[in-house]
């Protein structure tokens, strides 16, 4: 693999797409896969600073084939692979829905110290501030267990959707891509996808043997979160079709700096953070079956932020996680491969006061089994997936702060997948139904009484269609139905809660919701432009959302009172973003978003983003890069029935600067980011706790990345 001036590019990704195959180049720009199965696979190249290309490959046995692929350099951010949200590892842009990836120097430009942050400036999707550690992506307003996080496609199954207080088990620093679904993916991921999925890609189970070690190193330390971070993954090769992965990391940061405030000071209390993890894979990969496994451990500790003259609250835990995937290829044209994957996790943490006593520890064991039939052309239809699921949640809340009782949850579900090319140019309609059982059963309990059984059945599907316009340049239409079972919390909740400051009441008769969701996309992409423009309506049926009650009083304090409620609801907008090349080595841009949600009354929902819009100019020669970005969130007053605030408008100003350094196979990258300079004190419209955690303040993040 070259550059279009003949040099060899080291470090460069390559993919065999249908089988899930990724290997490195080495100093001279060559990559090997072995074990190949025969047939015929479509091969793709991606490089950091360069346009991806793919070619169609026929492998024949025995023997070897040759690929060679020579790559453009672009100062675009161009998508590649898309895996998240589709059963058939395709083209982003054969995706019906609105996706966001983000990989090479688009993430380290964006890394922050969790996945929302790192995620958040981009189109659609905010932060659910709970203080740094506690921090959830939003997607179009929806966050919580409507958010489903994969990590390697597999969900990560901790309590991060269960309350504004508990934190998402996944360091970005181990992410080689993150990709993103904006919108119902109920189709794949049943309940928990009503409004999208972010997958972060870490490659812990090894998919093809290196020929010698290889790996990365990162550091990261940004002044807003004083401390650091680090990572290392190493893939080694153990045998002519074995290999292993090990990573380990871990971060430390203390109280999160914030713009000066007339009560809380620069400094926001109690919001320090640690987390280590941890995975060790093993993989065989032979030609007709590649299977593996591996072994995740992430431990954490963090505060939260309270009110002033309120006692701290801590949370420490851990994630224990074991993994298994194998494909079998099975030699027909009919059902090609088979796919299986399982997992089982176990979750804990406890949460502390002030002298360190457990008021409450959570705890939830999970297990998840997933089959996956990949189908060949048929008739009309050129490819298509047959898929079966089961997942069983084993939930405990126990001291005396209990919020809910205990739970068990089990779930099962079947989906079929269908695309029919409709003319030889492109066009092609995408078809998909699915079948859902979930049930949730309380044990009893003398603080919230009886058990109680819930369970519910839906049936959810969509529909696509995909239009080429020209080469560079097609639409897509879709409409999904999807569906999502109230959380243990929203049915049982009665207690304080000490990580939100309020009490909060569940309603054990809630319904399922349900959504429609009706969808357009328009991308633009070539040498020149690159641009996504999305405009959506989700009606969701049986919206649950918090109603605020009466203060109570608690200790002689009043305290808020919070009551899971349903009523319809719709949620509608546009997202854009564009590039455009002025010259090879510059980029200039613009991007925005705007949300309009309410309920069916017309009473605006609570703790949505207000619109913002933003643009940016980049320089990269591809050693030395300059850039800078803007974003401008507009005042949100669109408050609703969850005793919210107004938040103020503001502007938000980025520089970063990079060096990307390759001496044989080693490759450099130190990227320096500034963000919020002018260390405004503003605050998320999307935060529960706004009123007294206000946002970072002026932070200045140094990212350093080894490739070896």
């Amino acid at each position: 693999m070259s550059d279009t001036n003949g040099r060899p590019l080291p470090q460069a990704q390559v993919t065999l797409t249908r089988i899930g195959r990724n290997v490195l180049t080495d100093a001279t720009g060559r990559f090997v896969f072995r074990n190949v199965p025969v047939g015929i696979h479509r091969v793709q190249a991606t490089f950091m600073g360069y346009a991806p290309a793919s070619q169609e490959v026929s492998v024949g046995a025995p023997g070897s084939t040759q690929v060679d692929f020579t790559l453009q350099s672009t100062p675009l951010s161009l998508e590649e692979i898309q895996v998240t949200g589709t059963p058939t590892a395709a083209d982003a842009r054969a995706v019906t829905q609105a996706t966001t990836q983000l990989s090479g120097k688009a993430l380290e430009r964006n890394l922050g110290g969790t996945v929302a942050q790192t995620l958040a400036l981009q189109p659609g999707i905010r932060v659910r501030y709970n203080g740094p550690a506690a921090a959830v992506p939003i997607m179009r307003g929806l966050s919580g267990d409507r958010i489903l996080i994969l990590q390697d496609g597999q969900r990560s199954s901790d309590l991060a959707g269960s309350a504004v207080d508990h934190a998402v088990t996944i360091d970005p620093l181990a992410a080689q891509r993150i990709e993103v679904v904006r919108g119902p993916a109920t189709l794949l991921y049943g309940n928990n996808a009503l409004g999208g999925v972010v997958n972060v890609i870490s490659g812990d189970i090894p998919t093809n043997v290196p020929h010698r070690l290889e790996g990365m190193a990162a550091a990261q330390t940004e002044s807003a979160f004083p401390g650091a971070g680090g990572l290392l993954r190493v893939n080694a090769p153990l045998a002519d079709r074995w290999a292993v992965t090990l990573r380990a990391g871990g971060r430390s940061a203390d109280d999160v700096r914030i713009g000066n405030d007339p009560l809380l000071g620069n400094r926001l209390a109690n919001t320090d953070t640690r987390n280590w993890q941890g995975s060790l894979g093993l993989g065989y990969i032979g030609e007709q079956v590649t299977s593996g496994g591996s072994l995740k451990t992430y431990q954490f500790a963090y505060g939260l932020p309270v009110p002033p003259e309120t006692d701290p609250v801590r949370l420490r835990g851990n994630r224990y996680e074991g993994t298994t995937r194998t494909q079998v290829e099975l030699g027909s044209a009919l059902f090609p491969s088979l796919r299986t994957d399982a997992t089982v996790q176990d979750y804990s943490h406890d949460e502390l006061d002030s002298a360190g006593d457990v008021q409450m520890s959570f705890g939830l064991r999970t297990q998840t089994l997933n089959l996956l039939l990949r189908q060949g052309a048929v008739g009309p239809f050129t490819e298509g997936a047959w898929g079966v699921s089961g997942l069983l949640k084993q939930y405990a809340n126990t001291g005396p702060a209990a919020l809910t009782p205990a739970a068990d949850s089990r779930a099962w579900g079947a989906f079929a997948f269908q695309e029919l090319a409709l003319h030889s140019s492109g066009p092609a309609l995408q078809l998909g139904g699915r079948f859902d059982q979930y049930g949730i059963t309380s044990k009893d309990s003398p603080k919230f009484g009886p058990g109680v059984d819930r369970t519910f059945r839906s049936l959810s599907g969509s529909v696509g269609l995909r239009v080429p316009v020209t080469d560079a340049i097609s639409g897509s239409v879709s409409v999904a139905r999807s569906f999502r079972a109230p959380t243990v919390e929203e049915l049982f909740s009665g207690a304080l809660h000490a990580g939100t400051g309020a009490v909060e009441y569940g309603t054990p008769t809630l319904a399922a919701e349900r959504g429609t969701g009706v969808e357009g996309v328009l991308r633009v992409r070539n040498q020149r432009w690159n641009g996504q423009f999305v405009a959506y309506r989700n009606q969701i049926d049986n919206y649950v959302h918090l109603l605020a009650e009466p203060d109570t009083l608690v200790d002689g304090h009043p305290v808020s009172v919070f009551r899971y409620v349903q009523n319809d609801a719709t949620l509608q907008g546009l997202e854009a973003s564009v590039e455009w090349a002025a010259r090879r080595d510059l980029a200039l841009g613009l991007s925005g978003d705007l949300l309009h949600a309410q309920q069916r009354d017309g009473t605006p929902l609570s703790f949505m983003p207000a619109p913002r819009f933003g643009g940016f100019a980049r320089w990269d020669n591809g050693v030395f890069s300059l850039g800078g970005d803007v974003h401008h969130e507009m005042r949100q007053d669109r408050v609703g029935s969850a005793d919210e605030s107004t938040t103020p408008a503001h502007t938000l100003l980025r520089l970063n600067a990079g060096l990307r350094v390759t001496r044989g196979r080693l490759v450099h990258s130190v990227t320096l980011r500034g963000e919020n300079l002018g260390n405004d004190l503003h605050r998320e419209a999307t935060s529960r706790i706004k009123d007294f955690a206000p946002s970072p303040g002026r932070n200045l993040a140094l990212v350093y990345r080894l490739l070896f």
